[in-house]
């Protein structure tokens, strides 16, 4: 069952058609749902009795004369009505609902499992996974299907139901009805999953949700290949990827297990015989049966065997009229391949191979963006007398893409050093396009001798220039080791973290706004003598903030791990000291205060230590 969820819900009757025959006002016998009226309005379905057996002729609930009345006319109507308890795995149902779904009420055990069992089997795997969402979901749901009833006939049903919790006994169940459709499926008795345009409309719905969240190639290959798995009732799937040149570069396949790899990595390159031809004219392949593709295919009897293949599709992944890979369906049963069964299968894979070409387009443009950014960043970090340097850049998650961030450290004819770090706004190409300007700018100036006020002066005019109101903050910091004199300018910027001994501060002296906010202003800038041994840390705005949390926590917690990495011990930068080492101290910084994943914005982390 299809619902706003993405959920399914088979539904079967059992003995427990027994527990909801009541006795109603004025009649012999109630065949109606086993609602308890409790106050006002009633209270859950299947009432504190539902799920559970009632003893032989007596009811577990006795329904009111109003809920008699709706029974008699669901009844007349050939309409079923169900209750699902999740938690237990019980089930209760009428008469109705028991006859459409082929039950034997003397024989039904009242459990989940055993109505399941009527659910055709090409159908089942989607009824059970959807069965599980609705629980986990408590949407409304809807959905067709089949049973096939002993007597080996086939009948659709159609089943629609919501999530209730039973005010009598607190259980959380899911109710509705159930209505026969095989009027209207009448020439589809051997049809498969997909089978109505219902079922098909969901499940290319789900998919497009699914793919939507997916960046990477490979997480969308797992994506479609378990999404497959899950649907379409298949036991094999693959997608097979190919280049601009036209060769194959890439497969994903599922299950992942080690026969069906060794067989898979056995094949020619371009995969199976059927994707072969599917490459050779863009045609999709079908076969309905074992025989028909050993009839195409006879040398393929080890791939038979390994997949459990009895029905296979072969289709063409093709963007704007280039074929960019082959998506490979195996079923274990036979599968009746109609017009309307192709029709949708080449829909699916129409998504597919649009939502592949974007994961590629987002994968090349990501490894640009990182090529270019690793060549603007510094290869190493200089080392001047007195002074020890360590670096740290961690990008942003992989949904928000790499940023702006910078950090510079030059040292200068007369032995100064000039450090910088920025961050421009934006992520993807542009961000990195006006971080190099920006970082080979500051460059400049600084060799040229400018001081720090005088280089982000220059920087905001320069990037007010671009005219494309793209902002950026930067620190830049002139130290002078021998004299251990601080000269800095912040531009917007995130304050300087200095270490001293045991304590900490943050310069918080703003000399200015952000760059590219106040076209023409001039920058000012301030001077610190620093002790000796201290350590002076410039970072970008990715790692004290949160989206949703206090700046002034983030800066705490900053200056916390700071502070605790700093305890006595050798220093692997530059030999011992009376901190902890560089290198060790931006790794506890980032380990106490960094998500592995989630972040919002990219870390930049530049150490400054004085001997």
């Amino acid at each position: 069952m299809r619902g706003e969820g993405g959920a399914k819900v088979g539904l079967r009757a059992g003995r427990a058609v027994r527990a909801l025959r009541g006795r109603g006002p004025g009649r012999s016998r109630s065949t109606g749902p086993s609602y308890q009226a409790a106050g006002p309005s009633p209270a859950g379905v299947g009432g504190a009795g539902a799920g559970r057996t009632a003893p032989a002729g007596r009811a577990a609930v006795r329904p009111t004369a109003e809920v008699a009345d709706l029974s008699l006319t669901l009844a007349g109507a050939e309409i079923g009505v169900w209750s699902w308890e999740p938690a237990s795995g019980q089930l209760v149902c009428d008469e109705q609902a028991a006859a459409l779904c082929g039950l034997a009420p003397d024989e039904f055990d009242g459990t989940i499992d055993a109505a399941l069992a009527m659910v055709h089997p090409e159908d089942l795997a989607g009824v059970r996974t959807t069965l599980s969402d609705a629980a986990r979901t408590a949407g409304a749901v809807l959905e067709e299907y089949r049973i096939l009833r002993p007597d080996g006939s086939i009948r659709w049903v159609q089943a629609r139901g919501a999530m209730v919790r039973d005010e009598t006994d607190g259980a959380a169940r899911m109710v509705g009805l159930v209505g026969d459709v095989s009027s209207v499926q009448a020439d589809r008795d051997g049809a498969g999953p997909g089978s109505t345009t219902l079922w098909r409309a969901a499940r290319l719905l789900d998919l497009t949700h699914a793919i939507g969240q997916a960046l990477t190639v490979d997480e969308l290959g797992d994506v479609v290949v378990q999404t497959a798995a899950a649907d379409l009732g298949i036991v094999f799937a693959a997608v097979m990827l190919h280049g601009d040149d036209g060769e194959p570069y890439r497969s994903i396949v599922h299950p992942a297990t080690s026969p069906v790899l060794a067989m898979w990595q056995a094949l020619p390159i371009r995969g199976p015989a059927a994707a072969a031809d599917v490459v050779r004219d863009r045609r999709p392949r079908y076969h309905p049966s074992r025989a028909e593709y050993l009839a195409d295919y006879p040398d393929r009897d080890q791939t038979v065997r390994v997949l459990g293949l009895n029905a296979c599709a072969h289709l063409p992944l093709v963007v704007s009229g280039r074929l960019i890979g082959v998506l490979v369906l195996v079923w274990d049963v036979p599968r009746d391949f109609d017009p309307s069964d192709q029709a949708f299968l080449q829909t699916l894979a129409g998504i597919c191979a649009h939502a592949f070409e974007r994961a590629r387009l987002y994968e090349r443009q990501t490894t640009l963006v990182t090529v270019l950014q690793r060549a603007i960043l510094p290869q190493r970090l200089p080392d001047p007398a007195g002074v020890r340097l360590s670096a740290r850049y961690l990008p942003a998650s992989r949904d928000v893409g790499i940023g702006g961030d910078w950090y510079d450290a030059i040292v200068l004819p007369d032995g100064a050093l000039m450090v910088v770090v920025g961050d421009v706004g934006g992520h993807g190409l542009g961000a990195i396009a006006i971080m190099a300007e920006l970082h080979q700018a500051t460059r400049a100036y600084a060799l040229q001798g400018r001081s720090p006020a005088e280089i982000t002066t220059q920087l905001a005019a320069n990037l007010a220039g671009e005219g494309d109101e793209t902002l950026a903050t930067a620190v830049v910091a002139h130290l002078t080791p021998g004299e251990r004199r601080l000269t800095w300018s912040s531009a917007g910027h995130p304050p300087p973290l200095l270490i001293a001994g045991s304590s900490t501060r943050y310069l918080e002296q703003v000399h200015g706004p952000i760059l590219g906010a106040a076209p023409g202003h001039r920058y000012g800038q301030s001077e610190l003598p620093l002790p000796p041994g201290c350590r002076l840390l410039l970072y970008s705005d990715g790692l004290v903030e949160r989206r949703g949390a206090s700046l002034s926590l983030g800066l705490d917690a900053f200056a916390a791990a700071a502070s605790a990495g700093t305890a006595p011990g050798p220093d692997p930068a530059g030999g011992p000291g009376p901190g902890g080492g560089l290198e060790n101290l931006c790794d506890g910084i980032l380990a106490e205060i960094t998500a592995p994943s989630g972040r919002d914005d990219d870390v930049c982390l530049l150490a400054i230590g004085l001997d």
